[in-house]
């Protein structure tokens, strides 16, 4: 089959989100299986000194709304200069720049692709018109229903999900370097869970904390100055650790015994199939993206995310039963190749030639 010449769009600053690892990693794997990618990024940010420290050709965009000139003038200019036969925006902001430039260009031979990764509806009428002239790709099934119910007749659609980099989650070769950092006992059961949401799941937390004496928990991302003031308010703040943004997550997951996300409005869930690829039990809101990973009771168990009680007997069977724990942290292992950015590259690439016919 031909090479494709792609252009990959992303207007943000840092790789500190799922979002930006996985555009990332779909450029690396296209690029590695023979295409020429280009990515249109913001000048002088991380992302674009990662992807400038890899050789991958860039596009200068600049940061505002849905409808800014720049990124619409910079896209136009590429077609005009270069052969483009996918142009391929990963967020909401992305969106009509590179379609409008295709039209402005009469690029009919291009193809405009969209990442939809959230689970609300987009609204109005020229979202309808919008998703008509672009290809949509969901990722998972629960945006696939929501984005059906929500557009208009001829609107192409695809679900794809979205992928790890398998050998980045390695659980035998990482070292459990939060474990170390916070000096925890051998006995300290470690609970990891993310920032998301945390003003809703705190008290999930807090509950968790008050069933289980040994239990500490750690915190991936960064908190807000009001839910850092929650912790210090809480009865069990010293055994709540806030690691931050980290860049290393198979570190992060190395760190505990099992993996809490109890997320509200996920529209997939990385980091429950990074948790997997690392061995860990994972307990999960039984809504959204997230809940399409694992079947309940293979590798973890889906709890209704009303249910704090819930969640606590989810985590209590985890962890009063090692040879539980083990056996769904191995069925996660073997699960997570599901996801491996490999699979999603080549969905993708199905995707793009039947685009273009």
């Amino acid at each position: 089959m031909k090479k494709l010449d792609v252009l990959q769009i992303i207007n943000r600053p840092s790789i500190t989100g799922g979002m930006e690892l996985y555009t990332l990693n779909l450029a690396r794997e296209l690029r590695k299986s023979g295409h020429n990618v280009t990515l249109a990024l913001r000048s002088g940010t991380e992302f674009y000194s990662a992807a400038r420290a890899e050789d991958f050709k860039t596009i200068p965009i600049t940061r505002g709304g849905a409808l800014q000139p720049y990124n619409i003038y910079s896209i136009s200019r590429f077609l005009l200069k270069n052969k483009c036969d996918i142009l391929h925006a990963h967020t909401g902001n992305d969106y009509w720049p590179p379609l409008l430039a295709k039209w402005l260009t009469l690029s009919s031979g291009a193809r405009v692709f969209v990442t939809r990764h959230i689970l609300s509806a987009p609204r109005g009428f020229s979202s309808k018109f919008y998703f008509q002239h672009v290809n949509t790709v969901c990722v998972s099934k629960a945006v696939y229903q929501t984005m059906q119910n929500f557009s208009a007749r001829g609107s192409k659609m695809k679900m794809i999900y979205p992928g790890i980099k398998l050998e980045n989650f390695r659980p035998s070769e990482t070292e459990p370097s939060f474990r170390n950092k916070f000096n925890f006992c051998a006995g300290d059961y470690v609970i990891a869970a993310m920032h998301k949401w945390f003003e809703k799941t705190f008290v999930i937390l807090e509950k968790i904390l008050s069933a289980f004496g040994d239990a500490k928990i750690i915190i991936a991302g960064e908190l807000k100055k009001n839910e850092i003031a929650m912790i210090e308010s809480s009865p069990y703040k010293n055994r709540i650790f806030i690691c931050g943004v980290i860049k290393n997550m198979a570190e992060f997951y190395s760190s505990a015994n099992m993996f809490l996300f109890p997320s509200f409005d996920e529209a997939f869930g990385l980091v429950v199939a990074e948790a997997m690829a690392m061995g860990l039990p994972v307990v999960t809101a039984s809504t959204g993206g997230a809940s399409e990973i694992f079947e309940d009771g293979s590798c973890g168990y889906k709890v209704d995310i009303n249910d704090t009680a819930g969640f606590v007997s989810a985590v209590s069977k985890i962890k009063n039963d090692p040879a539980l724990s083990a056996k769904l942290g191995e069925t996660g292992i073997n699960l997570a190749r599901n996801y491996d950015m490999a699979v999603t590259a080549a969905e993708m690439q199905k995707a793009y030639y039947e685009s273009l016919g």
